[in-house]
C-alpha cells in the first residue's frame, strides 16, 4: 500500500499550496507598446509580467535589473518598484491578481498611479502576506527553465479574458495555479538522464514561440542548441509530448489567438504574420485545434482585454 501511495500525483509536498491557493485575476493584458515608463509605486495585489520581446529596466526595491525577451518578473504587494520599456517597444503580457480570493477584500477596480508608495487608507484592501516558503521565493526577475511555458500560460490567460466566455474567471484562476506550478518547478534543477536537457529544451521552445512566423529550420535550431535534429525531436517528444513541428504549429495558433483578440488585423494578415502561407491553411490548422473557425472564434470574443466588467482599460 505504501508503494501505491507514493505514486499518487500530488503527494509531493504541493498539498500545502493546494490548501491555500485560491487565485483571482483582477486585470490582465497582452499587447505591443512603444517606449513607456511607470514611476516608483507599490501595489495592493501581485503582478506577474512576461516579456515576449524587447527590453526594459525593472527597479524593485533598490535592485536594478535589465530584462529582455523570455524573462518573467513577479512583484508582491507593497513592494516599491519602477518599470521602463525601451524603444522601439516591447511586447509583454501581464496580470494583476490575488493569490487568495477574499470576497470582502478582492473586489476593487482602480489603478495605482506612479509615485504612490504609501497605501494609507487603502491598506485594508492589500493582499495579506503569504508565509509559504515556496511563494516567498517568488520575487523580482525569475529566470527558471520553465519561463517560456509560464509565459505561454499567461498569454492564454489574457486571451481567455479577452474572449470573456462563460466561467472565464474560473478558468483564469486555474491558469494562475498552473503558472505558479511552472514557476516553482522552474526553480528545481534536475541532474542526470535526459531531464538534464530541460533548460536547453525550454530555450528551444522559447525561440520557436518568439520566431513562430518564420519557417522551421530544425537542423539549424538543433545545432545552435547543441543537439542533432533527431535527438532534439526525441527530447521534445519526451518533454512536451510532441515534436518541434507540432509545437511550432501550436505556438502559431496561440499567437494568432492573441492577435485576433488584441488587434484589428484581418485574418489574412494574421495568418501571414504567424507563419501560414494562406488564410486557407491557417483556417484548417486553427479549426483542428480550436474546433472553431477563426472568424467564429473572433466573433465570440471582444476586442479589449479586461476583467470583471472594468469600464475603462487599466493603464499599465
Amino acid at each position: 500500500m505504501s508503494d501505491v501511495t507514493a505514486t499518487i500525483p500530488g503527494s509531493d509536498g504541493s498539498e500545502s499550496l493546494l490548501a491555500v491557493l485560491r487565485p483571482y485575476a483582477r486585470h490582465c493584458g497582452d499587447a505591443d507598446r512603444p517606449a513607456w515608463h511607470i514611476g516608483r509605486r507599490c501595489l495592493l495585489d501581485y503582478m506577474l509580467v512576461y516579456i515576449a520581446k524587447g527590453r526594459m529596466k525593472l527597479t524593485i526595491g533598490e535592485e536594478v535589473h535589465e530584462v529582455h525577451g523570455g524573462d518573467l518578473f513577479w512583484i508582491p504587494p507593497d513592494t516599491p518598484h519602477e518599470m521602463r520599456g525601451y524603444a522601439p517597444g516591447t511586447r509583454l503580457a501581464f496580470v494583476h491578481f490575488d493569490l487568495v480570493y477574499d470576497g470582502a477584500r478582492s473586489h476593487w477596480d482602480f489603478s495605482i498611479p506612479s509615485g504612490m508608495v504609501d497605501m494609507g487608507e487603502l491598506l485594508p484592501l492589500m493582499h495579506p502576506p503569504m508565509d509559504h516558503p515556496g511563494l516567498l521565493g517568488l520575487k523580482g526577475v525569475l529566470r527558471g527553465h520553465t519561463n517560456a511555458r509560464a509565459g505561454r500560460l499567461l498569454q492564454d490567460l489574457c486571451t481567455e479574458a479577452a474572449r470573456a466566455q462563460p466561467l472565464a474567471g474560473l478558468r483564469m484562476s486555474g491558469l494562475l495555479i498552473e503558472i505558479v506550478a511552472e514557476l516553482l518547478r522552474g526553480q528545481i534543477v534536475r541532474e542526470g538522464g535526459w531531464t538534464a536537457h530541460v533548460p536547453a529544451l525550454e530555450r528551444v521552445a522559447a525561440e520557436l514561440a518568439a520566431r513562430c512566423g518564420e519557417p522551421l529550420q530544425l537542423a539549424e535550431l538543433a545545432r545552435k542548441h547543441g543537439f542533432s535534429a533527431s535527438y532534439l525531436r526525441d527530447l521534445f517528444a519526451r518533454h512536451y509530448g510532441c515534436g518541434p513541428r507540432t509545437y511550432l504549429r501550436q505556438a502559431r495558433i496561440r499567437q494568432a489567438r492573441s492577435l485576433m483578440m488584441g488587434t484589428s488585423l484581418t485574418l489574412s494578415e494574421i495568418a501571414l504574420r504567424v507563419g501560414f502561407e494562406s488564410i486557407h491553411s491557417f483556417s484548417r490548422a486553427f479549426k483542428a485545434v480550436e474546433r472553431s473557425t477563426p472568424s467564429d472564434y473572433r466573433r465570440a470574443g471582444r476586442p479589449s482585454t479586461r476583467v470583471g466588467g472594468r469600464a475603462t482599460p487599466y493603464p499599465h
